[in-house]
């Protein structure tokens, strides 16, 4: 079988990295996939293999619909490529649409969709589905096609990083430097924590293509605090060191800290489990339906400095540490492992195609 997968943004993390772990968990499976990104935000510097991974404008998304033949077109999120997906009137490419924004803003583009033109919609999680269900209708069949977890490059004996003793606890926050992610936020919680642990250290990880603009008021807030000592920030990390970043701040006592206002998954949040870190988490239904209930996710009203302080503290009395980790790590594995995503994804386009 092969696919195409389609996305506006190539970017470092986030949907493009999915891709990237979808074509790879196909391949493994007997079936090609080409990914195509509209923009280069990023990702084409990082690739260390550019093998059926394409850039260009919407002429060249026509171009390479028109010179292949594929069993299924997904386009993520950008209606602009969804006209040229279908490639040429003598040989149809059946096209899906796969919705993963949560925003109202991003979803917007679904109230001008005619969904009956697609071969079908698919979204990562029921809560997704349920947003996507108000805009498109009752009428449309959409399926949850589960992301995928990298576990093995996330695991519970990954190596910690290298630097220094631990003698303070550690923090980790993933994202874009944006108001969705809720990165002031989290430095505001920074300073909080380190006032009431008599110190600690937060690693920010993400923003890599943040303008300077971002990058100064990042700088000037974590100063206002008091907090530019206890603040790394990396704009970009390889997935084996941000694996061994999570490890390192499990054994220091802290955890990973989520200050989004809304997700649909939560893939840096489940990776940082994967690893052993604590999760301290605004408590959003997407989590609810992801994360297992257990000690090791502290899902909070992240507007509530006593619900996260409160939070903190309980991370120093976790019992059967070890046995929590490999309970979530066999959980999350099972549920969002590569085996079934390309389980789920080729049962829906057999469905489909079937009809």
């Amino acid at each position: 079988m092969k696919i195409l997968y389609a996305y506006r943004y190539g970017i470092v993390g986030g949907v493009s990295t999915q891709l990237l772990l979808r074509q790879k968990a196909l391949k493994s499976a007997g079936h090609q996939a080409f990914l195509f990104f509209s923009q280069d935000n990023g990702l084409g510097q990082v690739l260390a293999d550019r093998n059926r991974i394409f850039f260009g404008s919407e002429m060249s998304f026509q171009k390479l619909v028109r010179q292949e033949q594929f069993d299924a077109v997904v386009v993520i999120d950008s209606p602009e490529l969804l006209a040229a997906a279908s490639g040429p009137i003598f040989q149809r490419n059946p096209v899906y649409l796969d919705v993963h924004t949560t925003t109202d803003t991003g979803l917007s583009y679904l109230h001008d969709l005619d969904a009956t033109r697609l071969a079908g919609v698919m979204v990562p999680t029921n809560y997704s589905a349920a947003l996507v269900g108000q805009r498109l209708g009752d009428s449309v069949d959409i399926q949850v096609v589960p992301n995928i977890l990298n576990t093995e490059v996330f695991h519970p004996d990954v190596e910690d990083i290298p630097a220094g003793a631990l003698t303070l606890p550690e923090f980790v926050w993933v994202g874009k430097l944006d108001n969705h992610k809720n990165w002031r936020l989290a430095l505001v919680y920074a300073g909080m924590l380190n006032d009431l642990l008599g110190g600690i250290r937060l690693h920010v990880v993400g923003g890599y293509t943040a303008p300077p603009k971002r990058a100064e008021e990042f700088f000037e807030l974590a100063s206002r605090l008091g907090i530019s000592n206890s603040v790394n920030w990396f704009d970009r990390v390889e997935n084996t060191t941000l694996a061994g970043l999570y490890k390192r701040c499990a054994s220091s006592g802290g955890a990973m800290l989520v200050t989004s206002r809304d997700e649909s998954f939560g893939m840096a949040a489940a990776e940082s489990l994967l690893c052993g870190c604590s999760l301290i988490a605004n408590d959003l239904p997407v989590f609810r339906e992801v994360f297992p209930s257990m000690p090791l996710v502290k899902l909070v009203d992240i507007w509530d400095p006593e619900q996260v302080a409160n939070a903190v503290q309980q991370l120093a009395s976790l019992d059967e540490y070890e046995a929590l980790v490999g309970q979530v790590y066999k959980q999350l594995g099972s549920r969002y492992g590569a085996g079934a995503f390309v389980e789920s994804f080729l049962s829906m386009l057999g469905e489909h195609r079937s009809q």
